[in-house]
Parts: C-alpha cells; sequence; structure tokens
C-alpha cells in the first residue's frame, strides 16, 4: 500500500496513538532499567492502542482517526 497524501494522516496524529514518557513507562516494564521513556533515540515513537503495536509517529494504517484537538 502506498501512503497517503495526507501528511496529517500519521500515527502522531492519531487518537489511538500514545507516546507520553509517563504512559510508555507504565505500559512497558522495564524500560526504565534499559533507558527511559524519555530517551531521545525513542525519537516520537509510541503505542498503537488500536493495533497493540510499538511504532514510529511517521507510521500509518487505514484505521486511523483524527485525535480530537485540545
Amino acid at each position: 500500500m502506498n501512503p497517503p497524501a495526507n501528511p496529517r494522516i500519521r500515527c502522531a496524529y492519531c487518537c489511538h496513538f500514545r507516546n507520553d514518557p509517563d504512559y510508555l513507562e507504565a505500559m512497558i516494564p522495564g524500560l526504565n532499567c534499559l533507558s527511559s521513556g524519555r530517551a531521545s533515540v525513542r525519537k516520537q515513537d509510541g503505542l498503537c492502542a488500536h493495533n497493540e503495536l510499538y511504532l514510529g509517529a511517521d507510521d500509518w494504517c487505514e484505521e486511523f482517526q483524527a485525535a480530537q484537538s485540545s
């Protein structure tokens, strides 16, 4: 599949994507032993609550649903 033409249809903008460091440390036991949810090598990676995957903020899928802006 080709990526969507709209660059805002990415995991970073999806309601299912969670990349808050505290959330990641809570959901991935032992992460803070290896490094931290705040590590620069993590970039903006996070967890997809819908597909239960750890992935990059620039990834995308057909299940995209725009996050509500606050």
